[in-house]
């Protein structure tokens, strides 16, 4: 039972007929649909997620040339929902998003700050991934006008190449800096609370990884490994890995081994799916070496000036 099934099927049952006969003027240039904030919009939810901020609800977008409609659709909205009301109404909880009527650009904007896919590489280092992916995300269920399905394609064309290749160098460097160089370092000097934090930051630069990898926009933190399990490239294969490594618990010496040996072998998957990809040339076993060349690599002379740990 998901959140998002159930609002598209009440949408298309109920409320489309009815919105048609309400605003048959505005209906030609309205769309409607469920995307952003909330495990439902990813296709995630399951029992534990019906706690709160969960059920059928949806988005009514309009047109900025419609914006003084936006009243009187909200208030349909609430009838609506008053005198047909489904049986999973989402009741939203003090910190839970509140799903209105607002333009398509307004909710581009109220995520990541803007309705267009930025021209200028020095914006995108302002947006946070995790809202990105909550603009894709979803379904639109109808769009009459076409605006956002339009703007919703321009951010699914995924970061500008130069900027991607920004990020992968950047997590390359992360990726040798903990995993390759530290993990060792500081299990020696016996400082395991480190060494959990090395792990930590390790798995979260190989899952940032592999989703540039595949070019799709990485989610809150919640849902990266969910995701990634469904992702072509390294998917499945290294979110196994990535769990076989956190069982390896233990402070002796060749427990620390085993776990290096793991680490080195999601190192490998990468390295072959970076030189597949054009992004290098080296067969360096150290990440260093492949963060150092992918940003050589970078077009743009101001963001190839950047550190290279920068992202």
């Amino acid at each position: 039972m998901n959140g998002l099934t159930l609002s598209r099927e009440y949408f298309e049952g109920t409320a489309r007929e009815k919105l048609k006969d309400a605003f048959p003027e505005l209906f030609p240039r309205l769309a409607v649909g469920l995307a952003g904030n909330g495990s439902e919009c990813f296709g995630f939810d399951d029992e534990t997620s019906r706690d709160h901020d969960w059920g059928v609800d949806f988005y009514i977008w309009v047109t900025e040339a419609d914006r003084s409609a936006i009243g009187d659709l909200a208030a349909w909205k609430n009838q609506l929902f008053t005198f047909f009301p489904p049986e999973y109404r989402r009741d939203r909880s003090q910190y839970g998003a509140a799903v209105n009527v607002m333009t398509c650009e307004d909710f581009f904007r109220q995520l990541i700050g803007t309705h267009e896919y930025p021209d200028d590489l020095r914006q995108w280092f302002r947006i946070p991934e995790e809202n990105l992916a909550m603009c894709v995300n979803g379904e639109v269920f109808m769009d009459n006008a076409g605006r956002m399905t339009a703007l919703r394609e321009s951010f699914l064309r995924y970061f500008p190449e130069d900027y991607r290749k920004k990020k992968i160098a950047a997590k390359c460097m992360a990726v040798a800096q903990t995993g390759q160089y530290n993990h060792l370092r500081m299990a020696k000097r016996g400082e395991f609370i480190t060494v959990n934090t090395v792990i930590s930051r390790f798995i979260d630069s190989v899952i940032g990884l592999v989703f540039l990898l595949n070019r799709v926009y990485k989610p809150y933190y919640k849902w990266q490994s969910r995701m990634m399990r469904s992702l072509p490239i390294l998917g499945a294969e290294l979110n196994t890995e990535i769990d076989e490594l956190l069982l390896i618990e233990g402070r002796d010496a060749k427990t620390i081994m085993r776990r290096q040996d793991r680490i080195e072998k999601i190192c490998e998957a990468l390295k072959k799916e970076l030189q597949r990809q054009g992004l290098t040339s080296s067969d360096d076993a150290f990440f260093t070496a492949h963060g150092e060349e992918v940003q050589r690599r970078i077009e743009d002379s101001f963001i190839r000036s950047l550190p290279t740990q920068y992202e």
